[in-house]
Parts: C-alpha cells; sequence; structure tokens
C-alpha cells in the first residue's frame, strides 16, 4: 500500500458526474474497455454526439457513444450506460437501436465525403459496426435458471434457440452487476475484476493497493481526488451525491413503512385465523402468510427475487410463483 492519497477524499465512481469524468479520459476509458470486452486489443477511441441519446434529460446524461478502433484495424461502437430503471433490459435493447440506425447515416456522410462528383446515388449494403452495449448496475438483475451469486459479468448475443447458432455479432449486450461482485482485494484475478473492485470501493479507499500500478489506474486515482476538481466541479458532484442521498432515503423509508404495515396486516390476520385452530398452529401459519403477504408488496415495489428472498427467508421459487 503507498498512502498517496495523503488523506484526500475520493469521489466514487458509480456517480454520473465522476463516471463522466473518468471515462471522457481516453488512456483510463480504454483501459475499462479492454478489460471487459472480448475484442482485438483497442488502441484509440472517438468520441461521438456524448449525450445524443435519449427522451428526457436524465436518459441523456448516462451514455457515452463511442467508436473503437484495434490494432488489426477493425472498427465497433461502443455504448455505455449508467442509470438503471424498470425494464432495463428492455430500455438497453431500444436506445441500442438508435446506435445501430444511425450507422446509415454515418456511411452516407462517409460516401458523400469521398465523392466530389455527387451525379452516383448512395446505396447502403447493410455493413454494419458491431454495437456492444456496456451497463453498470447498481443491483442484481434477476436471471433463470442455476444462475451463481457471483457471476457479476453477462454477455448477450442473438442466437438461434435450438443450436445455438450466433444470428449476427453485431449487437451484444453487457451488463457488470456491482452488488454480485464480493471478491477481497487480495483475491483479484484479471483487470475485470479490478476495475468493478474500484467500481465498489474507490471512494472508500484511503491508500493505492500495489495492485494498480498501471498508468490507467493511477490516471484515475489523480482524477477522483476531489482536491483537484474546481469549484464548480465540487458543486456539481456535492448536489449530485445529495440528490442520490435523498432518493435513497425516501425508497428505504417508502420499503419500511410498506413492510412494517404488511408485517402489521398479517401479523394480526394470523393470529385472528390461528385462534380457530390453535395458538401454536396458528403463528405459524401466520408467519408464513406474513412472508408471503410481504412479498407480494415487494414485487409490486419491483424489488428483485434475490432482495425478497433475503427480506422475507422465503425461497427464490415461491417467490417466482408468486408472479
Amino acid at each position: 500500500m503507498r498512502n498517496l492519497f495523503n488523506g484526500q477524499v475520493v469521489a466514487d465512481l458509480r456517480s454520473d458526474f465522476m463516471f463522466k469524468r473518468a471515462f471522457g479520459q481516453k488512456n483510463i476509458l480504454i483501459s475499462f474497455l479492454n478489460s471487459i470486452l472480448k475484442t482485438d486489443r483497442i488502441t484509440d477511441v472517438e468520441y461521438r454526439n456524448v449525450e445524443m441519446l435519449g427522451l428526457t434529460k436524465q436518459d441523456r446524461k448516462v451514455f457515452y457513444d463511442i467508436y473503437c478502433h484495434t490494432s488489426d484495424n477493425r472498427d465497433f461502437v461502443v455504448e455505455m450506460q449508467h442509470n438503471p430503471q424498470k425494464y432495463f433490459r428492455d430500455r438497453a435493447l431500444y436506445y441500442s437501436t438508435y446506435t445501430v440506425q444511425k450507422q446509415h447515416d454515418e456511411a452516407k456522410k462517409a460516401f458523400k465525403r469521398k465523392l466530389k462528383n455527387f451525379a452516383k446515388s448512395f446505396v447502403w449494403d447493410y455493413k454494419l459496426y458491431p454495437v456492444y452495449v456496456i451497463s453498470i448496475l447498481d443491483y442484481a438483475m434477476e436471471h433463470v435458471g442455476d444462475w451463481p451469486r457471483d457471476k457479476f459479468i453477462s454477455h448477450y448475443l442473438v442466437k438461434e434457440e435450438e443450436m445455438n447458432e450466433v444470428h449476427s455479432d453485431s449487437l451484444h449486450f453487457i451488463y457488470i452487476e456491482l452488488p454480485r461482485f464480493n471478491k477481497m482485494l487480495e483475491n483479484l484475478s484479471d483487470e475485470s475484476d479490478k476495475w468493478t473492485y474500484l467500481f465498489n470501493n474507490l471512494s472508500k479507499m484511503n491508500e493505492i493497493p500495489e495492485e494498480f500500478d498501471e498508468n490507467s489506474f493511477q490516471d484515475l486515482f489523480a482524477t477522483a481526488k476531489i482536491a483537484n476538481f474546481t469549484a464548480e466541479e465540487i458543486h456539481r458532484y456535492t448536489e449530485e451525491q445529495k440528490m442520490s442521498y435523498d432518493y435513497q432515503n425516501c425508497l428505504n423509508y417508502a420499503v419500511e413503512t410498506a413492510v412494517e404495515a404488511a408485517v402489521k396486516t398479517a401479523t394480526e390476520k394470523a393470529l385472528s385465523e390461528g385462534e380457530a385452530k390453535g395458538k401454536a398452529e396458528g403463528l405459524s401459519e401466520g408467519e408464513a402468510k406474513k412472508s408471503l403477504e410481504i412479498a407480494k408488496k415487494m414485487l409490486v415495489m419491483g424489488l428483485s427475487t434475490e432482495q425478497i428472498a433475503q427480506a422475507t427467508g422465503l425461497s427464490e421459487e415461491e417467490i417466482i410463483k408468486l408472479k
């Protein structure tokens, strides 16, 4: 460990402000992308139409539209997102279509730049650059089957259902679920582990571990020092953090209130029904009904199966049946 922070406060990489501040620097972005993507090494990136996507200001602020160039002269597009919401997978799919369709306009512009004489009309052959949608999530997604609790990176393609043949290599979805990552510092095995560890722990660190000697990490640490922020940047970051805390407190209070009300109602009902069958039997049934009632309310509130299972003691299979 090296005490290079000198007691200085470090910003949270999960905040929108710090996310943009860090990944707006090419060397930091390239290091991150090369650790996550299963592609040829990225040698350069080009930021195009940053924040162009989305129907609302809230949507637009979480996008990076990045053109990547690799060591073997291939190009592809990366769209980075950092703002989960309901139906997030559908939302990611919806906004990825903007990046795909925009390639028509890009091809047409390139065609016109090459031709001084515009007599020849443009015809597109539909050749697409691959699009990678990378989403960093502050919550654990719901998965089907026996999904490992510690599998924190998932990579999706469109495939044929029976033969598993890839329909097209042009659209990829990569989700990094931060709550599923539970490795300690000494157990980090590769670059993707290191980056995910920093998403979860950067703002808590007082020293720089030797595991993060790479130049890109050193640049990230310097970028994250709040002492290096301008007065305006400090204000923006502080306001964003305050809004985040206020939102989380409101959400926690809503969940707590709903759970307390559900527990009270379910307990009263269980005790009333239990009197007819005997106190012991009634309490036993009441506990089960109480858990089910709480689970139903949590489902309505949009909490994940895993979160509900932890809160109620029910199995994930029981909760799925409630849906």
